[in-house]
C-alpha cells in the first residue's frame, strides 16, 4: 500500500516537472511578430514619379504592410511600372487611391514619404 502510494507521488511530481519545464520553454519564445525594415530596396524619387508626382498625393495611412495614398489623379499613376518595382509586393488602384503592398517596408516607405508630402506644401 505504502509503495503504491510513493509510486502515485513519485509520478505525479514528474507529470508536473515536465509540463512545467514546458511552459517555461513557451514562456521564453517570442511571440509572432512583424518586422520592419530600415532601409528602402528602391529609389524614393522613382515611386514618386510613377504616383504622379509629390503634388499628385494628397493624404497617407498606414497599415501593418501597405500604405493607402490618396491622390489627385489616379490617370498619371503608371501602375505597372510600380508593380515592377523591388520591394512592392502588389498594387491595388482605385479611382481617388492607391495601396501599395511594401510588406517590412511599409513603415519605413510611410515615414520617409510623408516627410516629402509634408515638405511640399
Amino acid at each position: 500500500m505504502i509503495k503504491n502510494k510513493l509510486k502515485l507521488v513519485f509520478y505525479t511530481v514528474i507529470t508536473f516537472g515536465l509540463i512545467w519545464i514546458k511552459w517555461k520553454k513557451q514562456a521564453k519564445k517570442p511571440a509572432n511578430t512583424f518586422f520592419q525594415l530600415d532601409y528602402l530596396p528602391f529609389k524614393l524619387n522613382d515611386v514618386i514619379d510613377n504616383l504622379g508626382g509629390i503634388k499628385n498625393i494628397i493624404d497617407l495611412d498606414l497599415k501593418p504592410s501597405r500604405v493607402n495614398l490618396s491622390i489627385k489623379d489616379s490617370k498619371i499613376v503608371k501602375a505597372n511600372e510600380l508593380k515592377n518595382t523591388k520591394g512592392i509586393s502588389g498594387i491595388f488602384l482605385k479611382s481617388n487611391s492607391v495601396s501599395l503592398i511594401l510588406g517590412e517596408f511599409s513603415k519605413t516607405f510611410y515615414e520617409t514619404i510623408k516627410k516629402e508630402v509634408n515638405n511640399a506644401k
